[in-house]
């Protein structure tokens, strides 16, 4: 169902959600969330707090605000900071990338892992205010949590689908967290990994994955590690927020060598303010030529195979004049997984918890014909499918389809038009069948999104 077809069902999402989970109040920043008499949750975890909690203590570490000083500078000398959007949004995009770098400290211990849910907006839950960690195209419909890991170890995975589970998920291992070491292709590079498709589920969705360094050898659930593994992410992809849950998943390591002394607070708060420089260099590396900060404004780059296998992705970025707009028409090729994502200049996410900061093939109202047109501008046109900048004139793009059936090999055609336009012109280009959407609907759209997101926060 498409969100301006269900805006009615707002209200009464919203009491549902009240009445299961407590009270949930948005409050300050529309990014923002309270809900600090919610019980623990599937991602509310007292492991999730520990991590959160001390990364904000390393936030006020020297190390780590001499760096984000540094970081500031070197980005202020930068062109994109030059412009008028890039200037508005620097500072909040060192900040995001400061909180995802301690974060990354915080649960750095790969003798006790954690799962920590990361690269998210802020929000006030689980009696704190946490800061946005959102960095490098992070995708709202994701949930993204990290476990540190090393080669060394031998781990076990517990999970049990709940559904509706995610549109699909993966647990994929990297040798990287920030490009540290300019591994900065290795973001979108695993070592090795498992999507949901070649996961074996038990009947009563129950499933156990082991993760080492010995050869499968058949082994069904198996991740094979090596020397340079540093992190396992779970990711979770949703398309309908309200419905969606979020798979349970637990860790413990059950073999290796004697565990690691515990890192001291300076320890932990050097680690990360060289994630934090790691990331600095990694936004200033997407920046040369082919890299997503340096895409041509108004155009999409050709779909590419993303590194994990499970689907493709196109970057672009946009450039609009206060009376222009982005017409984008994409092809979902089959894909039970289509979003449109912008950013802003620094690759952070816009605004999408009440507001389109991002569409999915779900919150999207489909084409006749089955394709999905867009609209990105920073005006409103009264369109249901529309891309909201908050404001901002420059940003970026990225699409992704995922969750493709198995005969899709290429992603040729995806991209049926993007095309620079005037607002003024767009009732005669859009298709027929866009449905308009007046003030009091956008309005009644965006409390439908916050009230289906929060569904995130409170699932037990």
């Amino acid at each position: 169902m498409h969100a301006i077809s269900s805006i009615n069902r707002s209200t009464k999402l919203r009491n549902i959600v009240v009445a299961a989970f407590g009270s949930v109040v948005l409050v300050g920043s529309i990014s923002s969330f309270a809900a600090n008499d919610v019980k623990a949750s599937i991602l509310g975890t007292p492991d999730q707090k520990a991590v959160e909690s001390l990364a904000i203590k390393l936030l006020s570490a020297p190390e780590v605000k001499k760096q984000k000083e540094e970081t500031l500078k070197l980005l202020q000398s930068d062109a994109t900071a030059k412009t008028e959007d890039g200037k508005k949004t620097l500072r909040n995009a060192v900040d995001e990338l400061a909180f995802a770098a301690t974060l990354g400290a915080a649960n750095g211990d790969p003798t006790h892992p954690k799962l920590t849910w990361a690269y998210t907006a802020p929000r006030t839950w689980l009696g704190h205010k946490v800061p946005g960690s959102r960095w490098g195209i992070d995708n709202p419909d994701n949930v993204y949590r990290f476990i540190t890991v090393d080669g060394a170890s031998k781990y076990e995975i517990t999970g049990k689908l709940k559904q509706p589970g995610p549109v699909q998920f993966s647990f994929l291992l990297y040798d990287t967290y920030f490009g540290e070491n300019t591994k900065q292709k290795n973001l979108d590079e695993p070592i090795a990994g498992l999507r949901d498709r070649d996961i074996k589920v038990e009947s009563d969705g129950s499933f156990k994955i082991i993760v080492d360094n010995e050869p499968g050898n058949g082994r069904v659930n198996h991740i094979q590690s090596n020397g340079d593994a540093k992190i396992l992410l779970v990711r979770n992809t949703f398309n309908d927020w309200g419905k969606q849950t979020p798979i349970p998943v637990e860790i413990k390591r059950i073999g290796g060598s004697d565990e690691a002394k515990l890192a001291t607070d300076k320890e932990l708060a050097q680690k990360a303010a060289d994630y934090l420089k790691a990331g600095t260099q990694t936004l200033l590396k997407f920046k040369d030529a082919g890299g997503l900060l340096a895409a041509e404004p108004n155009k999409l780059n050709k779909p590419f195979v993303r590194g994990g296998g499970w689907g493709f992705g196109s970057n672009g970025a946009f450039k609009l004049a206060k009376d222009e707009a982005l017409l984008l028409t994409l092809d979902p090729l089959g894909a039970k997984y289509l979003s449109l994502d912008i950013t802003d200049p620094w690759l952070v996410s816009r605004e999408h918890v009440r507001a389109n900061g991002n569409l999915n093939n779900i919150a999207a109202q489909a084409n006749k014909d089955g394709t999905f047109t867009y609209v990105i501008s920073a005006k409103d046109p009264g369109i249901q499918n529309w891309l909201d900048t908050s404001g901002l004139h420059e940003g970026n793009i990225f699409i992704r389809w995922q969750a493709l059936p198995e005969t899709t090999k290429a992603a040729d055609g995806a991209v049926r038009e993007v095309k620079l336009v005037k607002l003024n012109d767009l009732g005669k280009l859009l298709p027929p069948e866009a449905t308009k959407v007046t003030a009091q609907e956008r309005k009644k759209q965006y409390d439908l999104r916050a009230a289906s997101y929060s569904h995130r926060y409170t699932v037990e």
